[in-house]
């Protein structure tokens, strides 16, 4: 499902820690990190309300170049970039397939959609809202 980001936008506010820094994001290629750079600083200071295409390439269609982005180092998020760059053997390979197959991912794309579509939210007491999404909600004992 991450090949979803072949279309979109991002705010500079999600990928700017891979901008900035003594050492920038080595994964991301030279001319898209500058690029980046001038798109989201207004000065010395980042604009984080600033807006991106996650594809530079075709940023309105649903396509494959997703997956060729992240070929050449010009993924925007971090944790789509790291699909090829820092990924295992299995991502890596996964990303070349669906650059050469585009038939291939649109259905795969498909099928994946519709299982996390059928997946049963919980209710009641058999779950619970995250306050942070990145965080289990924090129960205390009193």
């Amino acid at each position: 499902l991450s090949g979803a980001h072949t279309i979109g936008k991002a705010r500079c506010a999600t990928f700017s820690s891979r901008l900035m820094g003594v050492q920038p994001d080595s994964t991301i290629q030279t001319e898209y990190l500058t690029s980046l750079q001038q798109l989201c600083t207004q000065g010395f200071v980042i604009n984080n309300d600033t807006l991106a295409p996650l594809d530079l390439v075709t940023p309105a269609a649903f396509d494959n170049q997703y997956y060729a982005n992240l070929r050449s180092g010009e993924g925007l998020l971090q944790t789509d970039q790291v699909l090829y760059s820092n990924g295992t053997e299995t991502t890596r390979e996964l990303v070349e397939f669906y650059n050469q197959h585009q038939s291939n991912f649109f259905e795969n794309f498909k099928k994946s959609m519709i299982k996390m579509g059928n997946i049963k939210p919980l209710t009641g007491t058999s779950g619970e809202i995250r306050r942070n999404c990145r965080s289990i909600n924090s129960h205390s004992s009193a």
